[in-house]
């Protein structure tokens, strides 16, 4: 079958040359050698902006190979042009074929290298690159070439599924005012979220996570999952997170986290809590959840908790390796990939001790990788007398979607929430 659509696909081409412009193969995707030489010189012409036909391409070869192999690649191309139909009306088709047959023989080379190396090397870390390389099948033929025409339409499109989502462009933040300034967390974004201990990053994320409204991976390699679960539960159902720390319960309590507990199990939401976890391993798991239960969102726990790929590597190579495999990754599954970092303790020498995207520990490699980074403040942690008491401060330092600047939400530190304020912008 895929012989015979890959003659059709080369006889289409050489009897209508205008059919090249609108062919996205690659030369790798056809079976047979001398197709994917043919293929090859077809391409070459059209990118080099010269018309080609059976004689032209006869003349392409003679110039760059031996004579008798020149004169057999000619032959082929007078065969198939004489003996095939060369439909226009089936190209599209044909080419389907030609890349489907591809995709299947990539498949099998894949599996017969996971097993080559499960059998032979005892290399169990050959699934993730297995399941990296299926999943990059499916990336095989899309189109990155747009003209302006196609450029705008998709724009407009955009604009439109965004106003009937009340302006949400990517998945929701939980935060109505960071949806307000970002459209929401954008496909293929690295979001970073930094913060001083005990400002309630983790509460921030999980609220995140649980707002989202799409399958989610939770890594969390700051907290094992029974520590999560309990945070979730008092996150979703307004439950004294003290008293289910201290499991100080009564009929009423009870009800209510048993009513938490059952809109939570519906959600499509994976953890995993793997201590001393590496970035290879983080890619793993997300990948997987991706790829098998369909996660549209990853979030991370946090960016200094995470090793790198090798225990030589100094502290300021694992920040840069993790923020740019974390961006890669987010570009890769096409899903926005939100972690939280560390800020370094010097900001708790200024009089102003308000973060800035400078402060992040190993700033300029995760600043770099970054589309979207907020700081999380909260004056209370630092002033006892402050008017701001129960307020949070999101500082929005880098922002590729919009603008920067301040954003005030209410923090409900007995639940462990987020919520907005009712004047909630004051610089922003």
């Amino acid at each position: 079958m895929s012989i015979a659509a890959e003659q059709e696909v080369i006889a289409a081409l050489l009897m209508n040359t205008h059919l090249a412009r609108e062919c996205d193969l690659s030369s790798d995707e056809f079976s047979i050698e001398l197709y994917q030489d043919i293929y090859g010189a077809i391409r070459h012409q059209c990118d080099a902006g010269e018309g080609f036909d059976i004689v032209t391409l006869g003349e392409y070869f003679t110039s760059r190979r031996p004579d008798q192999e020149a004169n057999n690649i000619f032959r082929v191309m007078c065969e198939v042009a004489d003996k095939s139909v060369g439909s226009v009306g089936m190209f599209s088709e044909h080419c389907e074929i030609v890349r489907k047959d591809y995709r299947l023989r990539q498949v099998g080379a894949i599996a017969t290298a996971l097993q080559h190396e499960i059998r032979e090397n005892k290399n169990l870390d050959a699934a993730d690159k297995a399941i990296a390389d299926l999943m990059a099948l499916d990336r095989v033929g899309r189109n990155y070439l747009w003209t302006l025409e196609d450029a705008v339409k998709s724009g407009l499109r955009q604009v439109e599924e965004a106003s009937e989502r009340d302006g949400l462009v990517g998945i929701e933040t939980g935060i109505p005012l960071l949806n307000d300034a970002t459209g929401g967390f954008n496909n293929s974004d690295l979001i970073i979220i930094g913060a001083r201990p005990a400002m309630g990053k983790t509460a921030l994320l999980l609220n995140m996570a649980n707002r989202c409204n799409v399958p989610a991976i939770v890594i969390s390699a700051e907290q094992g999952n029974e520590q999560v679960g309990k945070r979730m539960l008092s996150i979703e159902g307004s439950v004294d997170a003290q008293r289910i720390r201290t499991a100080q319960l009564d009929e009423d309590f009870v009800s209510q986290m048993g009513m938490a507990a059952r809109r939570l199990i519906d959600k499509k939401f994976w953890i995993n809590d793997q201590p001393g976890i590496n970035i290879i391993q983080v890619c793993k798991q997300i990948r997987e959840c991706v790829y098998r239960y369909g996660a549209k969102i990853g979030f991370v726990d946090y960016v200094q908790k995470i090793k790198g790929s090798s225990a030589r590597m100094t502290p300021k190579e694992v920040a840069a390796e993790v923020s740019s495999t974390l961006k890669n990754l987010a570009k890769e599954l096409d899903i926005p990939i939100v972690a939280l970092a560390q800020v370094n303790r010097e900001v708790d020498k200024r009089p102003d001790p308000r973060p800035n995207m400078g402060d992040l520990a190993n700033a300029g490699e995760i600043e770099m990788e970054a589309d979207l980074v907020v700081m999380l403040y909260r004056d209370e942690v630092y002033f006892e007398d402050t008017s701001d008491k129960g307020i949070a401060e999101l500082l929005i330092e880098k922002n590729r979607h919009g603008p920067t600047g301040r954003l005030r939400v209410a923090w409900i530190g007995k639940y462990m929430q987020f919520q907005p304020l009712t004047h909630i912008r004051e610089d922003y």
